[in-house]
């Protein structure tokens, strides 16, 4: 009987620090060797985000279990599979104590211990791409006692193409991508690392274009997958030993209380989907790590896999910021509630720090909450002193689907970050209107502030070249390559900023910078107009328009 495991198979395509070369890895390879690798290099970067969030899960479940010297924890007992088998709550205190103590000692070892090894030996049947349960997939006869008489295996309907799971080509049998990285001969076919890859961002990216759906007594949609409906954030390290420590939250810092975590190959499929059909959110990280949005069947034929899917229907996603730590939210005003603040092809091009407020929430703004990620790491610099004035590398990846209700299929992928010193990110000054992201806050404000005067520079030099229907239009487009040029020395200016630094001086310089950006744009646009753009109306051409634009600048800049 073939056979592919995960744990001693090598499927992970890493980046090595030495060699600066790709290289395929088993999971052990991974752990073992972690901080030899700079990063996770798979085929794009919602992938190894796809895949980071499975490792998260793996370590987030042993050390939730076993400290750094591989012993269990008096709170909890577990079974020869060291899954947990009873619990008890531990004094909040001593869990906080307990487990940042696991936490620094791993850190500063640089390695893992041999609690995860001994983990993924004794789990290892279900890491088995092939074996009687199958990894993220289910057996023949599960699928079928899940679907519809009609939808069942033999029926022949239901299948995934792989050109549809790879999400570099996301093409289905109705529409062809035409600028595919692969040739059509080629598209519909995957080695098995690559199928195990895209088959786990898959479960993460799903759009809705699939019909069988998992069997029940209510109608329900297909869910899309939980990582498409996020605007991530999480933390990229030196090395990826780091980045899977950065990214390793083992409680809530604001409400610190054991909760066993399952990732779903631990969990019982028909309880599963019981509780996917009820709707239940997760209540542990890494059943959030680890959701399906789909129950997947592969049929090995000589031609090659074939992927059945029926599709679950989503949890419920108000309020998870306890369980879903890489994710930015936003507050709905009607119901007070947080949901996460998913991307859209409409605001792909807003760069991290145009959301500063929303990855790091000052003091005062009731309208946004900080991820459990950024909480995670405050944590960590109040308490183990992880970084001192290192910097930190906020990052976010993802795919952005087309937005229509009926598909969802990818549209664009998106990466961006942000470096910023630790003692900047957490300021702890006593004067509170001092502290360093309220000061940045405020100069992500003035930037817009300056967008928007350029717009309305744009909106009239629009009407005067397309009446009041185009400038809309124009104005849109055009606004883009204002931000676009602050993208770079804007982020310089935040990495640049230090927990000493006097913040006047450093404001008025970054003030500076930006009347001399919003000039140089206005200048460049002015190099190339139109008769039009200057016999317009006596009080209405495009050097009136400029001069207005200047004027606004000065005074929202009047201090710079």
């Amino acid at each position: 009987m073939q056979s592919f495991n995960l744990v001693t198979d090598p499927w992970i395509k890493v980046l090595d620090s030495d060699t600066n070369s790709e290289k395929l890895v088993s999971l052990k390879e991974l752990f073992r060797n972690a901080g030899s690798y700079r990063q996770l290099a798979g085929e794009m970067h919602a992938q190894d985000l796809a895949i980071l969030r499975l490792l998260e899960a793996i370590l987030i479940t042993v050390y939730s279990r076993v400290d750094a010297d591989n012993q269990i924890y008096d709170w909890v007992v577990l079974n020869k599979t060291m899954q947990v088998q009873t619990y008890e709550n531990p004094a909040g205190l001593k869990l906080v104590k307990t487990l940042s103590k696991t936490w620094k000692k791993l850190y500063e070892s640089g390695n893992f211990t041999d609690a995860i090894f001994e983990y993924l030996d004794k789990n290892i049947t279900f890491f088995d791409f092939f074996g009687q349960r199958p990894f993220y997939q289910v057996t023949a006869e599960q699928y079928d006692s899940f679907v519809e008489d009609k939808k069942k295996i033999k029926k022949g309907s239901g299948t995934v193409d792989l050109m549809q799971m790879n999400r570099l080509i996301s093409q289905s049998g109705n529409s062809i991508a035409i600028f595919a990285p692969k040739s059509s001969t080629w598209k519909n076919k995957l080695s098995l690392d690559e199928l195990i890859r895209w088959l786990i961002t898959y479960q993460n990216f799903t759009g809705v274009t699939d019909k069988t759906k998992v069997r029940a007594k209510e109608k329900h949609s297909n869910s899309r997958g939980w990582l498409y409906t996020l605007n991530p954030i999480f933390v990229k390290g030196n090395n990826l030993f780091q980045t899977l420590m950065l990214n390793l939250v083992l409680f809530n810092p604001s409400m610190p209380e054991y909760v066993p975590q399952q990732p779903v190959w631990e969990e019982n499929l028909i309880e599963y989907v019981k509780k996917r059909l009820s709707r239940i959110k997760p209540d542990n990280i890494a059943e959030t790590y680890t959701v399906w949005s789909r129950l997947l069947h592969i049929e090995w034929k000589e031609e090659g896999p074939v992927v059945f899917s029926a599709g679950l229907p989503a949890f419920e996603s108000t309020n998870t910021f306890d369980i879903e730590p890489m994710s930015i939210w936003r507050k709905n005003r009607k119901d007070g509630n947080f949901y996460p603040a998913t991307k859209g092809l409409s605001n792909m091009g807003i760069a991290m720090w145009r959301n500063f407020g929303q990855y790091v929430p000052t003091l005062g703004n009731n309208e946004a909450k900080k991820s459990l990620a950024v909480e995670w790491l405050n944590f960590l610099k109040k308490k183990t002193d992880f970084s001192g004035n290192k910097m930190i590398n906020l990052h976010t990846s993802g795919i952005i689907s087309n937005g229509g209700a009926t598909s969802l299929m990818p549209a664009a992928e998106f990466d961006d970050n942000l470096r910023i010193e630790s003692d900047v990110l957490f300021d702890c000054s006593e004067d509170k209107a001092n502290m360093w992201p309220a000061r940045i806050e405020e100069m992500v404000e003035l930037n817009q502030e300056v967008g928007r005067k350029y717009y309305r520079f744009l909106m009239e030099v629009g009407q005067i070249r397309f009446g009041q229907q185009g400038a809309g239009d124009f104005a849109a487009r055009q606004s883009q390559a204002f931000y676009d040029s602050l993208n770079e020395p804007f982020t310089e200016w935040i990495s640049g900023l230090t927990g000493n630094d006097n913040r006047e001086t450093k404001q008025n310089a970054w003030k500076k910078e930006l009347r001399q950006l919003a000039l140089k744009i206005l200048d460049d646009f002015l190099d190339i107009i139109a008769p039009r753009d200057i016999s317009g109306e006596k009080d209405n051409n495009i050097f009136i328009a400029a001069n207005r634009y200047r004027c606004g600048l000065n005074k929202v800049l009047r201090n710079g």
